[in-house]
């Protein structure tokens, strides 16, 4: 195998920088998204669980590259849920 051109070195260098930083973003939404309440005794905030479960998402999505956003989204809503009932029973008590 040739070795690799300057240019192909800096773009692979140029990806992996971008990789890293999208992976950064990713971890701070999710951060963000998690410190949100996703419930209450009296109910549930749709909205911030579905917040959370694309937050997951993405943030699985730039740590592992080839997983589809359709393949990820089922176990993060049920990630999400199992979340904002944890909650919920906290709330209530």
């Amino acid at each position: 195998m040739a070795p690799a051109t300057l240019a192909e070195r800096i773009a692979r260098q140029q990806a992996r920088e971008e990789g890293v930083r999208a992976y950064r973003e990713a971890r701070a939404a999710l951060a963000r998204a998690a410190a949100q309440p996703l419930a209450t005794a009296a109910g549930y905030d749709r909205r911030a669980i579905m917040n959370l479960a694309v937050a997951i998402v993405r943030e699985q999505m730039a740590a592992v590259a080839g997983r589809s956003y359709r393949a990820l989204i089922g176990n993060a809503l049920k990630q999400a849920w199992a979340a904002a009932k944890v909650q919920r029973r906290a709330a209530a008590h």
